[in-house]
């Protein structure tokens, strides 16, 4: 059982399940096959500080009507104790838990002609840290058969991005990687209309808020649409950014689009934060 989070923990459960209702059964007299692909599964269970022992987003996952459920965890541990608990709960449906690196694993997901076979699906990427690559989110735009629910680690990025610009090579790397772009820079960092004490010109940080906009700019530059309603998720203690829960569409199909982003704007929206 993995042990961590809080009420933002529970909300964005709450928000991935009402949109899985939603997803299975406006599709459900449609002529397709329905995947969910959960990229960091866990372990099953989770031990929410304050909530104690809830059931994980993989395992609510298998409540809803999909064909098939594909499970990713680079853990083998974790990928053991999911396994074990899907048999526990005897669950009769095609589900497959594949450990490894969901990076490598996502790179070939449009090797498979999901749209052509008539595969629809929703992906869920919830990553530890900033251990999601960008061109992760560039091969599952490929496949234009999945809705994608990417749970982006806003604080692990604030907690790298010095205020001044000072951010080791290692660390830029890393945000490379997150990005997508060695741009970021010229948009999160700009210079300070105040002289610093001795002359120099001072460089400031773009807000939390300019941020969220950076990185919906950014989606929309690999999907055909994507939320404007993304939610920044606090601490409830200190109101510090934890996570922006993004959704983003890879069908270019404009019914699909209309149907889809209105279903999770609605969501986004009528969502009571914590």
């Amino acid at each position: 059982m993995q042990s961590f989070g809080g009420t933002w923990t529970l909300l964005k459960l709450d928000i991935i399940g009402k949109y899985l209702a939603f997803y299975t059964n406006a599709l459900k007299n449609q002529k397709f096959k329905l995947c969910y692909i959960d990229a960091f599964a866990g372990s099953g269970d989770i031990d929410v500080r304050g909530f104690g022992n809830i059931p994980g987003s993989a395992l609510r996952a298998i409540d809803y009507p999909f064909d098939k459920y594909i499970f990713i965890e680079n853990d083998n541990n974790y990928a053991r104790k999911l396994s074990e608990a899907i048999k526990n709960k005897r669950f009769d449906k095609d589900i497959s838990i594949i450990p490894g690196d969901c990076n490598e694993l996502l790179e070939t997901i449009y090797s498979v002609s999901w749209y052509k076979n008539r595969w629809r699906g929703v992906i869920f990427l919830d990553p530890y840290a900033m251990d999601l690559k960008w061109a992760s989110l560039e091969a599952i735009a490929k496949t234009k058969a999945f809705d994608v629910w990417y749970l982006f680690p806003l604080s692990a990025l604030n907690r790298v991005l010095q205020k001044r610009g000072n951010i080791p090579k290692k660390n830029k790397s890393k945000i490379n990687d997150l990005l997508g772009t060695t741009e970021w820079e010229k948009e999160i960092y700009y210079e300070s209309p105040q002289l610093a004490l001795f002359g120099e010109q001072e460089i400031e940080r773009i807000s939390i808020d300019g941020i969220k906009k950076f990185v919906i700019q950014r989606l929309k530059m690999v999907f055909p649409a994507v939320s404007e309603k993304s939610l920044v998720l606090r601490n409830p203690l200190n109101r510090s950014p934890l996570f922006l829960l993004c959704f983003a569409i890879s069908n270019d199909s404009k019914t699909a689009i209309k149907l889809s982003l209105k279903a999770a704007d609605h969501i986004l929206t009528h969502t009571e934060l914590l």
